[in-house]
Parts: structure tokens; C-alpha cells; sequence
């Protein structure tokens, strides 16, 4: 059966394809287009520019993760998950983390999207209207250390498998969340 792929599907593959062979910081958006025969309106009717595509490529991926969380996965499935998105593609994600820094930092665009999705996530499941500053300063602070480590584990090549990896982050996870992420 032949797949239709919506445009930025096609964006996010052209993207994909050219990042094995060039840093993604050194490719274009016009080089991005002309790959997939697109222009660049069209590829500026849907991202901002190439780095909210190289975000939107992992975060898609990690909100699908997080369809079953306390409904049978997880907040060690779901960590665990997201680290398997990356060995997937490990080679593109290196890319990303290497090449992808700065303003628009791959790490930290995606790692905003996984603290605002846990935190929605957290009002949701404890109807809950907002959070409690001191909720939202554990979330920022234990995701962006999640976020530091996973990245350092891809970047060096760690020899620790992501369910271990996910084992020692619900270990290190801050008293304040544990009754909101680990007891649902």
C-alpha cells in the first residue's frame, strides 16, 4: 500500500536524508526544499525554520509516547521510550545534538515541549487547574536534567540500555513529582 505523506513528512525525511551526509547546521532550507521538490513558502507555511522541523521530527515521536502513561506505561516506560526513539535514528539525533546548539538548540526546543507536555499532563490526570510553583520548578529542573544526561548518553555512546538509563532517573526524580508521575 502506498502512503500518502503530508508535506511535512516529506520535509522531515529531505531533512533526514541530507543529514547523513552534511552537520545539520550546514544545510539549507533551500537545499532542504530542492530535495523534496517543495519551495521554501511551502516550507515556511509549516516551520519556522529548520530547527523548529528538527524539533518537530522528536517531538512528535515523544507525544506519541506518552499516549498510554497512566494508562499501562509508565513514567519509566515513557523515559525509556523517548530514548529509543533516538537509537532508532541514532546517527540523525548524534546530528542533532552535535550540530543543532545555541538559540535554537535542538535540546533545549525539545526539552521546553517535554516539560510543558508533562506538565499538562500532570494538570489533566490530577485535575488540576495549574501547578504550584514549586511543581513547575521540579518539572524544569528534573527534565532538563533528564535532558542533559540523555543527551551526554547518545553523545558518548554510554553502555547503559535506556530501561536502566530510565531505572536511575525515576531514582533521581524530586520528592514533589513522585505523587504526581510514579503513583497513578
Amino acid at each position: 500500500m502506498i502512503t500518502r505523506h503530508t508535506t511535512k513528512e516529506l520535509l522531515a525525511e529531505s531533512l533526514k536524508e541530507l543529514a547523513k551526509f552534511k552537520p545539520v547546521d550546514k544545510i539549507t532550507v533551500k537545499e532542504l526544499t530542492k530535495n523534496c521538490g517543495l519551495t521554501a513558502p511551502t516550507f515556511y507555511n509549516h516551520f519556522r525554520d529548520k530547527y523548529d522541523l528538527m524539533a518537530w521530527i522528536y517531538n512528535r515521536r515523544v507525544e506519541a509516547s506518552m499516549e498510554n502513561f497512566g494508562r499501562g506505561d509508565s513514567f519509566e516506560d515513557v523515559v525509556c521510550k523517548w530514548m529509543e526513539i533516538i537509537l532508532e535514528d541514532e546517527n540523525f539525533y548524534v546530528n542533532l545534538l552535535k550540530n543543532a546548539v545555541g538559540q535554537n538548540s535542538f535540546r533545549y526546543t525539545t526539552n521546553d515541549h517535554a516539560i510543558n507536555l508533562l506538565a499538562e499532563w500532570i494538570k489533566t490526570h490530577h485535575h488540576l487547574r495549574e501547578l504550584s510553583p514549586e511543581i513547575f520548578f521540579c518539572i524544569r529542573f528534573f527534565m532538563r536534567a533528564v535532558s542533559e544526561f540523555v543527551s551526554d548518553w547518545a553523545l558518548d555512546k554510554w553502555d547503559c540500555p535506556p530501561r536502566d538509563m530510565a531505572k536511575f532517573f525515576v531514582a533521581a526524580m524530586p520528592e514533589p513529582l513522585k505523587p504526581l508521575l510514579l503513583h497513578i
